[in-house]
């Protein structure tokens, strides 16, 4: 592989690859479930089934797709011809994905096929791309300044096109509900027009970017064993599941905040969303200083019951009240959870460090795939939850005629229990799972500070006391 250092526009091209990986789970997180029940005109537990399904899928491609990229062997190396070639995939998949096909069907079955087939086409190119570069995210300099410096800057992107994603598409939406943009209208700015904007930058990775890393003699062979190897660690473990309960709680916010602005509130999803990232954008700086002096368990764990309260409230609030309440209600949320929000993935380097004490080796992918692949399939069995909340409660889909149908009350109350109620849930396990994290501060150092003298001098040149030091560590992170 090619050396030398990264120029500020190879910097800049990797990072904005990005904005496709943010900005699309984030533009189908909010819009995708609407769109098939308000749209397309699919009962809400057959569209919730649907994304589930092609989640599910997703989750099983991710590792074998890395297995793949492992073993490939081309002259522009393991990562970039994926990229390159999926990048065209990815504007087929993205335009299919949105086209309102269906509309005019009575057959529920016919469009829940056509948006079945649309989605696992979608989450399969998305795969061929994602995993290629999220591993040139390790591989893109062999110099840990300078590869830190562009994941770091990697993140602010993918923040920025969450934002962007999440707040211009609720706004298309709107306009669309309010008549003031048609279907056809909708889907060449949420289809096409979203769909090249993604694409440009995987096409410039693919030609203006290199891999550093060198590429090992032996290629890799999948086995469930070696999968779930990460998960003997107890650490890691834990980990897992403060991820799970803040990225779950995130995906059923993101989906039902559309529904509780139409129909509960009368509100602004594009407001609601705007405020809870930019209180997250805001919180970013002082927690990232945050996690050099104090425990990040502590980070995750500290601001939650103000998040939880806070989103009772959003649960309770009365529809006839003063709409500025819910606003100052989401912004509070927001500020309680931002610690968890944001600090899963810091963690995540000190539990590969525990896992590296216990195996002797230093598996980075097996454990980000893990939790991609656990993560990828409980979301989707949570939203499918709430999908099945909405047909329970007695949800009416709307029509060309009235397309912001009067819900009855127990569709009101099933939107109000299937986000505030899950929310609340997930972040109370969330808080208790954290105060038992075993991943202090002081003991992450104490793992580095064994990995180093492993390196330097062996196991054997332990002397007694770090032996029994060392032993005590293990029993309490393994």
């Amino acid at each position: 592989m090619e050396n030398g250092k990264m120029k500020a526009k190879e910097k800049w091209i990797f990072a904005w690859g990005d904005f496709f990986g943010g900005g699309a789970q984030s533009l189908i997180g909010v819009l995708y479930l609407i769109f098939l029940t308000d749209i397309i005109g699919i009962e809400p537990a057959l569209g919730a089934g649907i994304i589930m399904l092609a989640k599910l899928w997703d989750a099983v491609c991710d590792p074998l797709m890395g297995i793949i990229s492992d073993n490939a062997r081309t002259k522009m190396g393991r990562r970039r011809p994926f990229i390159l070639s999926g990048a065209f995939l990815v504007l087929i998949g993205f335009a299919l994905l949105w086209l309102p096909v269906g509309t005019g069907w009575e057959s529920q079955f016919a469009k829940a096929a056509f948006a079945l087939f649309s989605f696992l086409f979608y989450n399969t190119v998305d795969t061929i791309v994602q995993v290629p570069y999220s591993s040139l995210s390790a591989e893109i300099s062999t110099d840990i300044r300078e590869r830190n410096g562009v994941n770091v800057l990697r993140l602010v992107v993918s923040t920025v096109a969450s934002a962007v994603c999440t707040l211009v598409p609720s706004m298309v939406l709107n306009a669309f509900k309010a008549g003031s943009i048609d279907l056809s209208a909708f889907y060449w700015i949420i289809g096409v027009g979203f769909g090249v904007f993604f694409i440009i930058p995987l096409i410039l990775i693919g030609f203006f970017t290199k891999e550093r890393a060198p590429i090992g003699e032996f290629k890799t062979e999948f086995s469930v064993k070696s999968f779930v190897k990460p998960l003997e660690v107890r650490a890691f473990r834990g980990l897992v599941g403060l991820y799970l309960c803040q990225s779950i709680s995130m995906d059923i916010l993101s989906t039902g905040i559309a529904y509780y602005a139409l129909y509960v509130t009368k509100g602004s999803s594009t407001v609601y969303l705007g405020l809870f990232i930019g209180v997250q954008l805001l919180m970013f700086p002082i927690i990232h200083r945050l996690v050099n002096v104090v425990d990040k368990k502590k980070i995750y764990y500290f601001g939650l019951p103000l998040a939880v309260a806070a989103f009772i409230g959003v649960g309770l609030y009365p529809a006839d009240w003063p709409l500025i309440g819910t606003y100052i209600l989401t912004a509070l949320t927001a500020l309680g959870f931002a610690g968890a929000q944001l600090v899963s993935w810091i963690i995540f380097p000190d539990a590969v460090d525990a896992g590296e004490l216990k195996h002797g080796t230093r598996a980075t992918g097996s454990y980000s795939g893990i939790m991609t692949f656990i993560r990828k399939i409980s979301s989707a069995v949570a939203i499918q939850i709430f999908g099945l909340m909405l047909s329970l409660s007695g949800y009416v889909k709307p029509t060309v005629e009235i397309p912001i149908p009067t819900q009855p009350d127990t569709a009101i109350f099933g939107i109000r229990l299937a986000m505030s109620g899950s929310f609340v849930l997930l972040m109370t396990l969330g808080y208790f799972l954290a105060r038992r994290f075993v991943l202090t501060n002081r003991r992450s150092a104490q793992v580095r500070e064994f990995l180093r003298k492993r390196s330097e001098e062996g196991d054997t040149a332990l002397d007694p006391v770090s032996v029994a030091e060392l032993e005590n560590l293990k029993q309490e992170i393994f």
